[in-house]
């Protein structure tokens, strides 16, 4: 690998989680209780925990899909 494509590849990476995490944000400041019925109602410490961010960074395209497609929490 050129060192001008690992850079490309450096950069790709740096800006999809750049996105992940304002999306991780804006999940766990609203968002996550328009998506999980079980955070619905929850306060600002249940939101905001080390694991829910990453998972969220990772996975924002699903996750920013679900927040402007899903209107309400699916009925369990």
């Amino acid at each position: 690998m050129s060192e001008t494509a690992a850079e490309t590849l450096v950069l790709a990476l740096g800006i999809y989680f750049g996105i992940g995490l304002l999306v991780g944000l804006i999940y766990m400041l609203g968002g996550a209780g328009r998506i999980d019925p079980a955070a619905k109602g929850k306060g600002l410490p249940f939101r905001v925990r080390l694991l829910i961010l990453p998972g969220v960074a990772g996975l924002w395209p699903i996750m920013l899909t679900k927040l402007f497609t899903q209107k309400e929490p699916p009925v369990s």
